[in-house]
């Protein structure tokens, strides 16, 4: 499991779409809004939840973190290798407190050390106090967004240029 620290998810999406690009099963779970995510990135027929209060289809209320823990590690069971992105860490901690999505974060990584899969968590660090980064980096690995590759830097770049 790592956990990305980086202010907007950019990086954690990047890393992400290259590992499906590989033929890797995924699942996305997001606070943004699932076609704004597509549009953004190469995420073929990924299955994409969308952590939100309105009812509806791959909608998932983010005050039920144990059904979610649930799909999660249904997910990782089922494939020999896969990918899943959990966006909206902060977002669970606002609806659920810090010690019940530490849990919840402790459990999908315990999952996911019994398997050749991966789980990428990007965190904006200002989200959280030294403590609680200290507890959540604790027993994964962690990725500081400068370590950009080339290749990232470049899209990264072509994305700046579409703005311009």
């Amino acid at each position: 499991m790592y956990v990305v620290r980086e202010r907007k998810p950019f990086l954690s999406y990047k890393l992400f779409e290259n590992t499906l690009a590989d033929n890797v099963p995924g699942l996305c779970v997001t606070r943004q809004f699932p076609d704004k995510v597509r549009e953004a990135f190469e995420l073929k027929d990924t299955r994409i939840l969308w952590l939100s209060h309105t009812p509806g289809k791959d909608h998932h209320n983010p005050t039920s973190i144990g059904t979610l823990a649930t799909i999660i590690s249904s997910f990782i069971e089922r494939y020999d290798r896969c990918v899943v992105l959990i966006d909206g860490l902060e977002y669970l901690v606002i609806n659920n407190g810090f010690q019940q999505v530490l849990r919840f974060a402790e459990h999908i990584n315990e999952q996911v050390m019994q398997s050749r899969s991966t789980v990428l968590i990007p965190i904006s660090p200002n989200a959280f106090s030294e403590k609680e980064l200290a507890l959540l980096e604790r027993n994964v690995e962690v990725i500081q967004q400068p370590a950009l590759s080339v290749g990232l830097e470049k899209d990264l770049m072509n994305l700046i240029d579409q703005y311009r």
